[in-house]
């Protein structure tokens, strides 16, 4: 991977929430300074799964997103819990 990867900020953002979570509410964005970062605010059951596509969406490995092959979007660990979206976000990178 070239130097560009590790400069890509990748945003997490919650769009869908389907049952009870006491940690987040749809709309909460969180951005990763880096692929392989750690955003503290962030539930472990949602930043631990999402690792590994972070790491996909910097590196620009399409989704099966069919409205979008640029973003991903994942569930939290809970069977009612909260639907993600993965996205680069352009036009900064860290220095």
């Amino acid at each position: 991977m070239g130097d560009d990867f590790w400069k890509t900020k990748i945003r997490i953002t919650c769009e869908e929430k389907h049952g009870k979570c006491s940690a987040h509410k749809v709309g909460d964005s969180f951005v990763y300074s880096h692929p392989g970062g750690y955003i503290q605010e962030l539930c472990p059951g949602i930043q631990d799964p999402a690792q590994m596509w972070v790491s996909l969406c910097a590196a620009r490995v399409p989704s099966w997103e069919a409205d979008d092959p640029n973003i991903y979007r994942i569930h939290c660990i809970s069977k009612k819990g909260t639907v993600w979206r993965i996205e680069r976000v352009t036009g900064e990178s860290t220095v």
